[in-house]
């Protein structure tokens, strides 16, 4: 009986432990639908509204806003799209916050409408940079509207107050290593990298 016993509260336990699991999986996939869905549009508004607060801490939401809305006045003129989630992380709890993390892919057109970007060593600069951040093979050149299509995968920390589902994003680029430790503690990276 007390072997019967162990068992039924073990097995409740796992039940519990994958329901809640799977509803955070659900709220962020939601939240991400949203996410996604905003940066296709160019809601720039809306996307800010939905990254990490504590970014806010270092970069101004109005001035985030309009970075954003000022990428395409430069020169420049871009397009994201079918975004794909891989993978969602089981939570990691942290003085008072959950993070998980995010693999996603996206389809990316970067079409360059200043006439500076179409010399030849620009290009191949660009494109170089390109290739070393996504992979050779997921950037092409199309050189009748002087634009990339690249297939980018990455990876972002969904992050949300514990007891809330307002999860907010904040995105896992190599290279800000500065921007990382100053908002995603150590020791939860190093959870999330078990994890994967």
């Amino acid at each position: 009986m007390q072997k019967f016993t162990t068992l039924l509260i073990l097995l409740i336990s796992t039940a519990f432990t994958t329901l809640a699991q799977s509803s955070d999986t659900t709220a962020i996939q939601q939240r991400l639908d949203e996410y996604f869905r905003a940066t296709e549009a160019k809601d720039w508004k809306k996307v800010v509204d939905m990254v990490y607060p504590k970014l806010f801490n270092l970069v101004e939401k109005e001035e985030m806003v309009q970075l954003f809305a000022d990428m395409e006045g430069n020169g420049m003129a871009f397009q994201m799209k079918d975004f794909k989630v891989h993978g969602i992380s089981e939570p990691v709890a942290h003085e008072g916050e959950r993070y998980a993390l995010v693999n996603y892919s996206a389809a990316m057109n970067i079409r360059f409408t200043s006439a500076a970007y179409r010399d030849t060593n620009m290009v191949e600069n660009i494109r170089a940079n390109f290739a070393a951040t996504y992979g050779e093979e997921n950037v092409h050149y199309n050189k009748e509207d002087n634009s990339f299509d690249i297939q980018a995968h990455k990876a972002m920390f969904a992050i949300a107050p514990e007891g809330s589902e307002e999860w907010a994003f904040m995105e896992n680029n190599p290279g800000q290593e500065g921007l990382l430790g100053a908002l995603i503690p150590e020791a939860v990276r190093e959870k999330l990298e078990e994890k994967e």
